[in-house]
């Protein structure tokens, strides 16, 4: 891992730490978990990637309690990813949610319908 990757990885984890101290320990360590060890870019573009790699991972799933906290995890990191942009850059949420959300990366893990 470069030290780039570190610094995003970390200060990824460093952000949703700050934000989210009341978490069940359980919901935490499954987000922290899901944080790309290649993780680049902003903060909020990194827990967006964490999130649907979780929901990409649940697409195969047993779909039965097991998958609860998983999912549970994504819909959290993606809510903080809409968050870390608001934070970062108001202006920019709506691309953000169109490259991320029902309209951009989120609609392709759908089932072709």
């Amino acid at each position: 891992m470069s030290s780039d990757t570190t610094e995003s990885t970390s200060a990824t984890a460093a952000w949703l730490r700050e934000r989210v101290p009341a978490t069940p320990p359980a919901l935490l360590d499954a987000m922290l978990a899901a944080l790309p060890a290649d993780a680049h870019g902003t903060v909020a573009d990194t827990l967006a990637a964490a999130a649907l790699r979780l929901y990409a991972q649940l697409r195969g799933g047993a779909s039965d309690r097991g998958d609860a906290l998983p999912l549970l995890a994504a819909d959290a990191l993606l809510t903080h990813a809409l968050q870390a942009q608001a934070e970062a850059d108001p202006g920019g949420l709506a691309a953000f949610c169109e490259r991320w959300g029902a309209g951009g990366a989120l609609a392709e893990l759908a089932p072709d319908a």
